[in-house]
């Protein structure tokens, strides 16, 4: 009786190419955003020029990084709040400095790099020390950095001269005869080195068991704690560089720039896939996270769509996008 079954299970076919292709976790999401690109190709000649789709990859770059530092703090079963704020607090304190002072951004920066750590580790030990939920910490800081930002000027910032600066992470590059924008390039190098760190190191291990079961985490040796302040130090300084690509795009910064792109940013995640309750994500799924939100507000301001009801047809599709990402997930598993 055995013989047969181990005959039996030996017997059974190894599943096709395609099988494994419908059963990866981002397969629903893939199809949903393929679903939707076709669809405003046909009913928008300009959707899919080139022009058109260098644009939506610049304009989805600073949802992507940020994006996928918080992949790998929610997976950590965390999340932050003051995303945003920190975006604006960074970059409008980089172009102050510049403009009034005459520092160089190229030192603004690392500066800003170190103040948004700072403000990570700030949330991480309050959160993992003081034991109080990382959503409300973060969206008491949130307040705290976006009324420091408005105090700090009510005024834009503009017109500060340093080419190289711009150029270098706002310019373009010809790349096959098309001037392709750098922070695409900026993004996808970013997102490779979360796709390697979330599944090639031991960070990304201890991320995935710090989310998935804590006490098991930390009866096994993972320094739960410190695994999560880096997290959050590392989804701060990813917001410092979301804003830095927002800036060096026009050249100008408004005290209240980066203001929604933390929920935005949390949308594009979940719809990529991430547990909100930890353990379980991808950075290719909050890729796709992103590229959806960026097509979707992109197509309906061509289809000409009143301006004042896209967060509501955004937010309408957020939540059938999911649903449907959910189900199919369901019936792979």
């Amino acid at each position: 009786m055995q013989a047969v079954s181990e005959k039996t299970t030996l017997a059974r076919p190894a599943p096709s190419f395609l099988t494994s292709i419908l059963r990866q976790r981002e397969f629903g999401i893939f199809a949903f955003v393929l679903l939707i690109f076709i669809g405003l190709t046909l009913a928008v000649p300009t959707f899919a020029t080139t022009f058109n789709l260098l644009n939506m990859g610049r304009a989805m770059s600073e949802l992507v990084v940020l994006g996928t530092a918080m992949t790998l703090l929610i997976i950590s079963q965390e999340l932050d709040l003051s995303v945003g704020s920190v975006y604006g607090l960074t970059s409008f304190a980089m172009g102050l400095l510049a403009q009034n002072h005459g520092v160089s951004l190229w030192i603004g920066l690392p500066v800003m790099l170190l103040v948004a750590a700072g403000i990570g580790l700030i949330n991480g030990v309050i959160t993992v020390y003081g034991r109080v939920p990382s959503f409300i910490v973060t969206l008491g800081m949130m307040g705290v950095l976006r009324g420091i930002t408005l105090w700090l000027s009510p005024w834009p910032v503009n017109r500060i001269d340093d080419p190289s600066f711009f150029q270098f992470f706002g310019g373009r590059v010809p790349v096959l005869g098309i001037n392709l924008p750098v922070q695409i390039i900026w993004m996808l190098l970013i997102m490779i080195i979360g796709v390697l760190i979330l599944t090639r190191t031991q960070f990304g291990y201890q991320l995935r068991a710090t989310g998935s079961n804590r006490t098991a985490a930390e009866l096994s040796g993972i320094p739960v704690k410190r695994t999560k302040i880096a997290a959050f130090m590392l989804t701060s300084m990813a917001a410092c560089i979301a804003g830095v690509f927002g800036f060096a795009h026009v050249n100008s910064v408004a005290p209240t720039a980066g203001t929604g792109i933390e929920l935005m940013t949390i949308a594009a995640v979940v719809i990529g896939g991430t547990a909100l309750f930890g353990g379980e994500g991808s950075v290719l799924g909050t890729f796709l996270g992103a590229m959806l939100l960026t097509i979707l507000r992109n197509g309906l301001i061509q289809l000409g769509g009143d301006g004042r009801l896209i967060d509501t047809y955004i937010g309408i599709i957020i939540v059938a996008a999911v649903l449907i990402h959910t189900n199919v997930g369901r019936r792979r598993r």
